[in-house]
């Protein structure tokens, strides 16, 4: 009877140790796709970070260029700022990928979330309604810029995904 015993616990343990092993197996694999993941979301970030700076600099220069009254200084404005939002979300697919190492700077937190407001509404859809509130006296933070855009849109992509059927 012990013989028994013994040799089902040990079927048990070879067992136990198969699983953990396919599981160990599986979690190298997971992990092994990850890293490939970030380094191509790195390698297509940096290439678009280029292009990225090549318009954000003509349009600078078109801006110095035009008088303020002209008809095509706001898409000029327009299109130098769409070129920062995405060279932030560039910089955030390096930080994703572990490319790129952070740059605290001086962030005023009212200006960052005025300029997410639009984008962050088109994102909440037409049954949320999304009500800003921000501080009038604010101190500025030192942080990174691209970091907290991210958390601001995490948050707002959270409670949407928490009102299925709308709200505020």
């Amino acid at each position: 009877m012990r013989s028994i015993a013994s040799q089902f616990a040990q079927f048990l343990e070879r067992h136990d140790a198969r699983t953990a092993l396919r599981r160990a197996e599986d979690n190298l694999r997971q992990s092994q796709k990850m890293d490939a993941i970030g380094l191509l979301a790195g390698g297509v970030a940096h290439d678009f970070n280029n292009i990225l700076s090549v318009i954000i600099a003509y349009s600078e220069l078109a801006l110095d260029d035009v008088d303020e009254d002209h008809p095509l200084r706001e898409p000029l404005a327009e299109i130098q700022n769409a070129g920062q939002r995405a060279a932030s979300l560039t910089r955030q697919l390096l930080a994703f990928s572990r490319k790129q190492v952070f740059q605290p700077t001086e962030v005023d937190l009212n200006r960052l979330s005025e300029d997410m407001d639009r984008m962050l509404r088109r994102l909440v859809g037409a049954n949320i309604t999304m009500e800003s509130s921000l501080a009038p006296q604010l101190y500025r933070v030192k942080a990174d810029a691209a970091q907290l855009e991210q958390v601001l849109l995490n948050l707002v992509v959270n409670a949407r995904d928490a009102m299925p059927e709308g709200g505020e």
